[in-house]
Formats: structure tokens, C-alpha cells, sequence
């Protein structure tokens, strides 16, 4: 009889599915490996819990319960601050495990069915002491917009934090022309300003005599947000230019150098 119970104990070690029946409540201060494909069948009144560093990859079925497995970090909090068009995210971990870093994603303009990657920050690997994060969303235009987090290990493990609230992005109360960055550049920059309510504007560019040498925006009809726009000086030569934002009731200029 004892021979039949040995030999069939070996058949199942070698079986490439292993079922566990756990029926009672018990603590094993060693390891118990669980490899993808085999099952752990937990019986009523079991717990199963990982270790802080365990990991359980195979199937759990049955009616008891699993602790849920310790996240590789512990996050204290996860908040949004605006300023103007910018959105600046920041985050506070306590302790972090293995940790590769953050992807950074945002929702669509006023839509939370799409997720756009728009950063990644570099995590601290593993410690034990509290760490600040923070990323800025730049140049936003007006609206509403979801913010989360992708953490992730250096074993590709992931796992996802969400902003609790949303971030809005308001007009501005009154027009306002940035200064264009870079600045000097060669040969392409980025002109911003702000159209505080329904309005025509123009913005051209000038050289220093006042000649009109370009035209970005023509008497267009622009609702009231934020603008960003792009400028090409290929065709100018290097020189220090003006650009000029026109509405009916302001006129606003800056002044831009072509470095080449």
C-alpha cells in the first residue's frame, strides 16, 4: 500500500498540471510554488496570501479566499495642480519594490474612453523611505481632462493609478501673447496666447523696418481657449522680427530672433 501511494505521488509531481485540494487552514513557513499551469483548488474556510515578496502565477479556483498579492509600490497620494494651460501631477510613494517607473497617461479633450501615453518618469528601484514625484502636462487647450498612472517593475509587471478627480482648463479672462520659445531659433518656434472670449484675431510677423514679411492667422474667427501655434522662418533671413497679435479691441507684440 505504501509503495502504491509513493508512486502515485511521483506521477502527480511530474503531471504538467498539478490540482492542490486545501480544505483546512494551515501555515507553511516555506516556500510553495504555484508555476503558471497548475491550479491551486481552495477549499471553504482557506486563505492563501502572498508573502511581501511572493507572486502566485498559476490558476486559483474554489470557494476560498486569496489575499490580494502586495503591490510592488504603496502610493500615498496622487493629486493635480493648474496653472494657466499647464497641469503640473504629482505623487508620493512610501516604500517602492523593484520599481522601473511611471507612465504618465491622459484622456482625450473632454473623453474618458481613450488613454494617450504622454510621459514616463524614472522610478526609484527598490527603497524603503518615502519618495515625491511630479510631471507637467504643458499647453493644454481648454477642457476636461482624466489623468492616470502606469506603474511599472523591471519584470514588466504593471499596475494602474487613477486621479480621483478631473482637471479643468479654463480660458484665460484677457488676451495674452506669450513669448515664443525657442527663442532665438533655427528655423521652426512655438507661438502661444490666449483668446479670452469669442473674437477675429490676426497674428502676423514683421522685420525690424515694420515691412509685413508673414501671415500666421488672417482674420479668423477663434472661440475663446488657449493657442499654440507653429512658425517656419526657412524663407527669412537671421534677424531680430516682431510678431503682432491683432483682435477688435487689442494689439499685442513680441519680439522673436531668427538665428541661422
Amino acid at each position: 500500500m505504501n509503495k502504491r501511494i509513493l508512486i502515485l505521488i511521483i506521477v502527480l509531481l511530474t503531471t504538467s498540471v498539478v490540482i492542490l485540494l486545501i480544505t483546512n487552514k494551515n501555515t507553511f513557513s516555506q516556500s510553495i510554488v504555484i508555476g503558471t499551469g497548475a491550479q491551486l483548488n481552495l477549499g471553504s474556510g482557506t486563505d492563501v496570501c502572498a508573502s511581501t515578496y511572493g507572486n502566485i502565477t498559476g490558476n486559483v479556483t474554489g470557494s476560498g479566499y486569496q489575499c490580494a498579492q502586495p503591490l510592488p509600490v504603496e502610493m500615498i497620494s496622487f493629486s493635480a495642480s493648474v496653472n494657466v494651460s499647464n497641469v503640473v501631477l504629482a505623487w508620493q510613494t512610501s516604500f517602492e519594490i523593484n520599481n522601473l517607473g511611471f507612465e504618465i497617461y491622459r484622456s482625450g479633450k473632454n473623453n474618458t474612453s481613450e488613454w494617450n501615453k504622454i510621459g514616463f518618469v524614472n522610478g526609484g528601484g527598490t527603497r524603503n523611505i518615502q519618495a515625491n514625484y511630479t510631471y507637467t502636462d504643458s499647453k493644454l487647450s481648454t477642457g476636461k481632462y482624466y489623468y492616470r498612472l502606469k506603474q511599472i517593475d523591471n519584470n514588466g509587471n504593471m499596475q494602474y493609478y487613477n486621479l480621483n478627480n478631473l482637471v479643468e482648463i479654463k480660458p484665460g479672462n484677457k488676451f495674452e501673447l506669450s513669448q515664443n520659445y525657442p527663442n532665438p531659433f533655427n528655423p521652426v518656434t512655438k507661438i502661444d496666447f490666449v483668446i479670452p472670449y469669442d473674437s477675429r484675431v490676426t497674428l502676423k510677423i514683421f522685420d525690424i523696418s515694420g515691412r509685413e514679411v508673414y501671415t500666421i492667422i488672417n482674420n479668423e474667427l477663434k472661440t475663446a481657449d488657449n493657442y499654440s501655434v507653429s512658425f517656419n522662418a526657412t524663407n527669412l533671413s537671421s534677424g531680430i522680427y516682431f510678431y503682432k497679435l491683432i483682435s477688435d479691441k487689442i494689439t499685442i507684440v513680441q519680439k522673436m530672433i531668427v538665428i541661422k
